[in-house]
């Protein structure tokens, strides 16, 4: 078998361009189809920033590595919403979080009562089962789907996702150039995030870091690079809004991967079955983006070294999430 550092490398290579050219032809469909900002914006985007997570936490599953799944769900959202300091620090003007509009708290709040209630879920004794997903899981998909149809009506009444990229590039593209793309792009994705996983779980052996602690840092970060990727492109072109929608919408689309983790996990219930230190995980998950909505509400003008305050409070708790995962050796 091949040196598992070099598979997981190889494959986090192709998730990065798998990934980015996901997000490209994402972006071409919506322009071709005339979806619109809303349906573009809360769900075809998000969709394909989230697939390497989605298939990742999917592989996991299946080889029965739930703590990776698990991991790789809540790292992804920490590091997401430290990619809005990284925003912050390409913008002109005043803080990001001060130039979007209030309506992303929607999302963000969404997202932090998620996951509290995925926390609660690990924490209470064995629940009832139907089609071999735990009662919780069925809820976290209730969840998900309200929350989805409760933001496509605030969108229609109050657009808050600007998703019209400058479409000079897509002229000479056509639909069907778009959806192949995007099939090729998922396909490399499938293969990837299914070796990255493979990978993942046996260095977290190898090393005895952990399934939660490389879930939670080195597979999430590395699944979470497309987000980067489109977020800091949407940035540099002013579409603030839209950068700051895929940071929260990508997160609360994380979320529903727990549900689909547990249809693929046979031992049982996921949330049952994982290390009590994605608590930690999701407790600083929930700090993240309440510092997010914090600033949203505040609207603070302050800078340091050309970071807002609340972007400088967001890098600062990552890294120490990042630190004190190592020092307390977060295992499986």
């Amino acid at each position: 078998m091949l040196n598992p550092w070099i598979v997981f490398i190889f494959s986090a290579a192709l998730i990065i361009w798998a990934g980015t050219t996901l997000t490209k032809n994402a972006d071409l469909i919506s322009e071709k189809t005339g979806l619109g900002a809303a349906w573009a914006g809360a769900l075809l985007l998000p969709l394909a920033t989230s697939l390497p997570e989605v298939v990742t936490s999917w592989r996991s599953a299946v080889i029965g590595a739930p703590d990776l799944a698990l991991g790789n769900v809540f790292g992804s959202n920490m590091f997401n919403v430290a990619i809005i300091a990284l925003v912050d620090l390409i913008s002109p003007g005043p803080p990001v979080l001060r130039q979007v509009k209030t309506g992303h708290i929607l999302t963000a709040g969404l997202s932090i009562a998620v996951t509290s209630f995925v926390a609660l879920a690990i924490i209470l004794p064995p629940s009832l089962t139907f089609l071999g997903v735990g009662l919780e899981g069925w809820f976290i998909l209730f969840f998900y789907l309200s929350g989805s149809r409760l933001l496509m009506r605030y969108e229609r009444r109050f657009p808050v996702l600007k998703t019209d990229l400058p479409s000079s590039h897509l002229k000479d593209k056509t639909l069907t150039q778009g959806i192949l793309g995007f099939v090729l792009a998922g396909g490399v994705i499938v293969f990837a995030g299914s070796q990255l996983a493979d990978a993942g779980k046996v260095i977290a052996q190898e090393t005895g870091l952990g399934e939660t602690l490389v879930g939670s840092l080195l597979i999430a970060v590395t699944t979470s690079l497309p987000e980067l990727a489109t977020t800091l492109t949407a940035a540099r072109l002013g579409l603030f809004d839209m950068a700051i929608g895929n940071i929260f919408g990508a997160n609360f689309l994380n979320l529903f991967i727990i549900f689909l983790s547990d249809l693929f996990y046979q031992p049982g219930p996921i949330l049952k079955n994982v290390s009590f230190n994605h608590l930690l995980n999701s407790q600083i998950s929930i700090f993240l983006m309440s510092l997010a909505v914090i600033s949203l509400i505040y609207r603070s003008r302050k800078t340091v070294v050309g970071l807002g305050l609340d972007s400088l409070a967001i890098i600062i708790t990552y890294l120490a999430a990042f630190v004190l995962l190592f020092t307390l050796g977060a295992s499986s």
